[in-house]
């Protein structure tokens, strides 16, 4: 079928195929959050300990982590408007502040946004604000992007819009993933849910036991009497009197323990589960295991319990690269293409991971390893250099070796006291030994052997000539 388009070949449009799709019956419109984000937060950031740890642990750590920009090369960016903004991003809030609500954002809501306020269109931001998720709504256009943004508070409303073509605009909308929501991210208290409903349950059921004297709810049975063959009741007076007295000697915490004294034909009975029974003790640990579980948090650096020192660094480490790290890197790419752009071309934020104590332990092991490589002859020692991160060396760079000190190794293995792995460990250490291992052992050997025979010749009372040469001739006159 020819085609109408006047001006040859139609022009080629880049969208998903269907993107059409899930936008056909919501263009246009915002579209609105299926859950509560004031209950989730509420529920779990506000009232709930173990949660609200997880939360501020995480975000906290992703906030405190420096910035590092460098240009296409790979150097370093010391000084830039963008990192000026990034450490000082709106009057009055410092860059760690703004971050730490930007992520923890999104652990909550599973969406966070960041506005960027630039003087003028197609000047860079000097300004960047964090919007509440429950006030931000997705307005959604074709192809399967959004087209503009809708912030709502306090009566009045704000919107901005977005390019379709190249996605930009003055909103970043970062989500986690959502299997069955096109516009919105997955909260992770959602998946924490039943868990910080059990947590706060507990919570709530032990702090009813303090106010009632630390006992379960009960009743106190007055027998009935039996007078002339007939079964009579207590009368509502002493049933009255009885309760008002049980209040006041057993109700509140200010009471718990006090044994209760019964006159008369009267008895006690225990009514629902006796918190033994529950072990609620054991049931918040296991909650709140199941909360940590939900945010990638190890459950020895919240649940109190029987941990070692060594065991908390595992934890943190692992807290770093399997939770942090991850989201510190979704949100730096994030932030690469919507915010560095606007910048100048020619740069690329990351985050310096050096900066960071609790990833020492894995330094450290790179460290060994890389050493141990080279001390192998695996690597070469520009290879080496380069792994640690350090500048490579020039051509015949020597280290100054401490004279007195060489010269001792050396003695000590020309008298069979010293192992060769030692003066080869630090020869190379100083930057004297380029040889491989058989050369740098022939070398010494022979070191050895002529120093032997000079101290031979020594002894025979001619220092610069054998020992073989020094024995008289028979044959001589």
């Amino acid at each position: 079928m020819a085609s109408w388009w006047p001006f040859g070949r139609r022009p080629q449009t880049k969208a998903s195929a269907a993107g059409s799709v899930i936008s056909a019956w919501t263009v246009g419109q915002p579209v609105w959050t299926d859950r509560r984000y004031d209950r989730i937060a509420d529920e779990a950031y506000v009232r709930n300990a173990v949660a609200h740890r997880c939360v501020k642990m995480i975000a906290s750590a992703a906030a405190t982590i420096p910035w590092l920009l460098a240009d296409t090369k790979g150097r370093e960016v010391e000084e830039s408007p963008l990192l000026d903004l990034l450490r000082r991003p709106a009057p009055g809030i410092g860059g760690h502040s703004l971050f730490e609500a930007f992520y923890a954002y999104l652990l909550l809501a599973g969406n966070t946004y960041l506005e960027a306020v630039a003087p003028a269109d197609g000047k860079p931001p000097r300004e960047l604000w964090t919007l509440r998720p429950d006030r931000t709504r997705v307005i959604p256009g074709a192809y399967g992007r959004p087209e503009a943004y809708e912030y709502e508070a306090n009566g009045q409303k704000m919107t901005w819009q977005v390019d379709l073509l190249t996605g930009e605009g003055p909103i970043l909308h970062l989500k986690e993933f959502h299997p069955i929501d096109d516009w919105y991210g997955l909260s992770r208290v959602d998946p924490a849910a039943y868990a910080v409903d059990r947590h706060n349950a507990a919570s709530a059921h032990n702090k009813a036991l303090l106010d009632n004297g630390a006992r379960p709810s009960g009743a106190l049975v007055f027998k009935p009497v039996v007078v002339n063959g007939t079964a009579q009741s207590a009368p509502k007076e002493a049933v009255e009197a009885a309760e008002a007295r049980l209040k006041e000697r057993h109700g509140g915490f200010e009471n718990a323990g006090r044994p209760m004294v019964f006159g008369g034909n009267v008895d006690w009975q225990e009514m629902g589960i006796s918190p033994k029974d529950m072990d609620f003790g054991a049931g918040k640990d296991d909650a709140a295991r199941d909360i940590c579980t939900a945010f990638g948090v190890p459950h020895i650096l919240i649940v109190p319990g029987a941990s070692t020192y060594n065991n908390v660094r595992e934890a943190t480490l692992g807290l770093y690269e399997d939770t942090v790290l991850p989201l510190v890197d979704k949100a730096v790419d994030a932030l690469d293409a919507w915010l560095t752009p606007r910048f100048g071309d020619r740069l690329r934020l990351g985050v310096d991971l050096d900066e960071v104590p609790a990833l020492e332990p894995r330094r450290e092991s790179k460290r060994k390893a890389t050493i141990e490589l080279f001390e192998k002859r695996l690597i070469t020692r520009d290879e080496a250099r380069d792994a640690l991160q350090y500048e490579p060396l020039p051509d015949a760079t020597q280290f100054d070796p401490d004279a007195q000190v060489l010269s001792a190794l050396v003695d000590a293995y020309t008298k069979d006291a010293l192992p060769i792995e030692m003066l080869w460990r630090y020869a190379r250490s100083i930057g004297l030994s380029v040889q491989t291992d058989e050369e740098l052992l022939a070398a010494l050997t022979a070191e050895r052997d002529l120093r032997a025979a000079e101290d031979a010749a020594a002894s025979l009372g001619d220092p610069g000539q054998p020992a073989a040469d020094n024995q008289a001739d028979p044959a001589a006159p």
